[in-house]
């Protein structure tokens, strides 16, 4: 069976809605930035649109024009996935409980503070009453997002699902994350290779048939947790068997590199083991580190292989790009913890 993304939209650290980063991007010095919105009057007139918070504005506004660029009026499905939810609501509720002694408390911050308000606003919005489900785990929200709209494939209930990855960051969770240490980037670097803590979010249509529309194939998604060299190598055989392809029939592999150092000699280690003689790219350094950024990694592959290259402002270890791509491995993972691969294939 054959899975592809038919379409994808990002609101990101880079110009939102557009693909300019891809030879044009944004470089960052600060260590936090967020998210480059569009103007959300021009695509939100009503008063209840405009009462959402900034999370939702973002996923409802990437799921119409996803839908819109795939020619799809509903999807089947709508399952998302989110590191943290809406926490910009979470705080103010919380807030207001020691504010106002637990008493006259706003039911809206409370119901914009669950997670699951993500897919069923989508779905609200869309008049969807199709499967939803929001995934909360963490790094690996959207891969669990995507692996459920796979198995749903499978299991023939649905022809196409709406799958995103959506997270913002607030100041306080900000500071939590610097006075810990889990995302501290190198500040020696290059300009151009700086990373930062930032915001995602992405939403993309998947679907069972090929159109004029479709980006790429998914052939597969592997989803690991506290792996061994040799799990790992097994993980690569079955996507490898399944895609019928070899190891070096991969043109690149995007991997989550952030200059923190933790992080990054995770992936240099499975680099010298089992991608040395492939292009790594990475991507974190135009878009940040998130809950979300996986999402991010897949937007990323898949506009890669529509163009049909990879510019030189992805690559991690040579000034030049990669070109006639037409298989990237995606492989990232959560704190060593959690780990993914996602193999895309451009259509030929």
């Amino acid at each position: 069976m054959s899975i592809y993304i038919q379409s994808a939209k990002q609101l990101s650290a880079q110009k939102p809605l557009l693909d300019e980063w891809f030879d044009n991007p944004v470089y960052y010095e600060q260590a936090r930035v967020q998210t480059i919105d569009p103007d959300f009057t021009y695509y939100f007139s009503s008063l209840p649109e405009r009462r959402r918070c900034l999370l939702l504005k973002r996923a409802v506004l990437l799921s119409r024009l996803t839908l819109k660029e795939a020619s799809v009026e509903i999807p089947d499905a709508i399952i998302s996935g989110t590191g943290l939810g809406c926490l910009y609501n979470t705080e103010k509720f919380l807030n207001s409980i020691t504010d106002n002694d637990e008493k006259f408390l706003q039911p809206t911050y409370f119901i914009q503070s669950t997670h699951n308000i993500l897919s069923s606003t989508i779905a609200i919005d869309l008049k969807c009453h199709g499967y939803n489900s929001t995934y909360v785990n963490r790094g690996v929200s959207f891969e669990n997002s995507l692996l459920d709209a796979i198995m749903q494939f499978e299991q023939e209930r649905i022809q196409t699902a709406l799958v995103g990855g959506f997270d913002e960051l607030t100041d306080e969770y900000y500071q939590i994350f610097k006075r810990i240490g889990i995302w501290n980037f190198a500040t020696d670097t290059s300009p151009k290779k700086k990373c930062f803590t930032g915001e995602a979010a992405v939403s993309m249509l998947i679907g069972k048939t090929k159109n004029e529309h479709t980006i790429c194939e998914i052939n597969d998604v592997k989803l690991l947790y506290k792996p061994t060299h040799e799990q790992i190598k097994e993980a690569l055989d079955a996507i490898l068997a399944k895609a019928g392809c070899a190891l070096s029939d991969i043109d690149a592999v995007l991997t989550g590199l952030n200059t923190y150092k933790e992080n990054d000699k995770i992936y240099r280690d499975r680099i010298d083991y089992f991608f040395k003689n492939i292009p790594i790219l990475q991507y974190k350094h135009l878009f940040g580190e998130s809950f979300s950024s996986s999402a991010i990694s897949v937007y990323v592959a898949s506009t890669c292989l529509r163009k049909g290259y990879a510019p030189a402002v992805l690559s991690a270890d040579k000034e030049t790009g990669v070109n006639h791509i037409k298989r990237i491995l995606v492989y990232n993972h959560y704190r060593n913890k959690s780990h993914s691969f996602v193999l895309l294939s451009a259509c030929l």
